[in-house]
C-alpha cells in the first residue's frame, strides 16, 4: 500500500470533497453547467424558402436571408416569421442563385448573384424593393463571399471553371456608387481554389477556400497597397469543407461550416473546434453578439424543408 504524506492526504480529501460538491451541483443545476459551452437550439425555425446567405443587422438584430426559391431577400424582426423584403433580378434562363448578403458601411444591404459562369453580379439594397444592380463587373465570375471594406467598398470572392481543369478563384475589391450603380473591380488576390466565405477582422481579411480545405488570411492594408494582385494568402487554419463565414470582433473567432454536417469555431490563435452538428447542409452563418447567438442556415435538398438554426455561445 502507498501511504500519502499528511499534507498530500489532506489535499486529496479536499479534492474529493470538491468533486462531490460539483457533482451535486451538476445534478441540481446541470443545465447551467452545460451552458458553459455552445448549445444548439431545441426548436429550429422551418423556412418556406430555399435559403443560402444570412446577415444580422447590428442595431436591432433583424435577420435577413437570401431565398433561391423566389430570388429575393427575406427579413425577420423576431427570428421566427420571415417575409419578403426585396426582389433581386434573376438571370434569364437560369435558376435563382443568390449567395452571401452583407451590410455595407452605410447600413444598406449588398447581395451577390452566383450566376453559374454567365450572370454573376452584385446588387445594393437601400430599402424594401429599392434594388440597384452594380454595373461594370465581370459576369463570368461565380460570386460567393461578400464583406464590407469601408464606405462604398466591398470585398467579393469568386471563381471560374470547376470542370476538368479545376476551379481558379480570387478576392477582389469592388468600389461602387449605390445611387447610380456605377462600379469598378480590382483584383487583390489570385491563385485561390474555390474561395467562399470572406470576413474582415481589424486589419486582416480571412477567406475560406473550400477547394483546399483551409482558411487563409492576409493584411488588408497590404493587399490594398499592392501594385499588383497577390498570388495566394497565408494558411491560417485547416478545416474540412468550409463555407460562408461569420466573425466575432470581440473575441477574434471565426465561424463556418465544417466536416460533413457540422459548424466549427476557429479561435484567434487558429484552433478549430466543432460546436454544433447534425446539419443537412450548413450554409450562411451570422452572429448576434448582444444575444450571444450564432444563426446558421440549414439548407435542405430540393423538395425538403430548410431551417434557421441557432447556437447559444458562452
Amino acid at each position: 500500500m502507498i501511504r500519502l504524506p499528511a499534507v498530500a492526504h489532506s489535499h486529496a480529501l479536499r479534492r474529493i470533497a470538491l468533486a462531490s460538491l460539483l457533482c451535486a451541483l451538476a445534478q441540481t443545476w446541470g443545465c447551467a453547467l452545460q451552458g458553459q459551452g455552445p448549445q444548439a437550439d431545441a426548436s429550429p425555425v422551418a423556412l418556406d424558402a430555399r435559403p443560402n446567405g444570412l446577415a444580422v443587422r447590428p442595431d436591432d438584430g433583424a435577420i435577413y436571408l437570401t431565398d433561391d426559391a423566389t430570388s429575393s431577400v427575406l427579413r425577420s424582426t423576431d427570428g421566427r416569421a420571415f417575409s419578403r423584403y426585396a426582389g433581386v433580378p434573376a438571370a434569364a434562363g437560369q435558376a435563382a442563385s443568390l449567395s452571401q448578403i452583407a451590410f455595407d458601411a452605410e447600413g444598406n444591404l449588398l447581395v451577390e448573384r452566383f450566376g453559374f459562369g454567365t450572370a454573376g453580379g452584385l446588387f445594393s439594397i437601400a430599402g424594401a424593393d429599392h434594388v440597384v444592380a452594380l454595373a461594370g463587373l465581370d459576369p463570368t465570375r461565380r460570386r460567393l463571399g461578400l464583406a464590407s471594406a469601408g464606405a462604398h467598398r466591398a470585398l467579393s470572392t469568386w471563381f471560374k471553371g470547376g470542370g476538368e481543369g479545376g476551379a481558379t478563384g480570387g478576392l477582389s475589391l469592388v468600389t461602387y456608387d449605390a445611387a447610380t450603380g456605377e462600379a469598378r473591380e480590382r483584383d487583390l488576390v489570385t491563385g485561390l481554389g474555390k474561395p467562399v466565405g470572406v470576413v474582415v477582422l481589424g486589419d486582416k481579411v480571412f477567406v475560406a477556400d473550400q477547394a483546399r480545405n483551409v482558411i487563409v488570411s492576409a493584411s488588408l492594408p497590404g493587399l490594398l497597397a499592392a501594385a499588383q494582385p497577390v498570388s495566394g494568402m497565408d494558411t491560417y487554419a485547416r478545416i474540412a469543407h468550409p463555407d460562408l463565414m461569420a466573425a466575432d470582433p470581440a473575441t477574434g473567432a471565426l465561424y463556418t461550416r465544417c466536416n460533413a454536417a457540422s459548424v466549427c469555431r476557429i479561435t484567434a490563435d487558429g484552433i478549430v473546434s466543432e460546436i454544433a452538428s447534425g446539419f443537412h447542409d450548413a450554409r450562411g452563418v451570422a452572429l448576434n453578439p448582444s444575444r450571444h447567438l450564432l444563426y446558421v442556415v440549414d439548407r435542405a435538398a430540393p423538395g425538403g424543408t430548410s431551417f434557421l438554426r441557432s447556437v447559444t455561445l458562452p
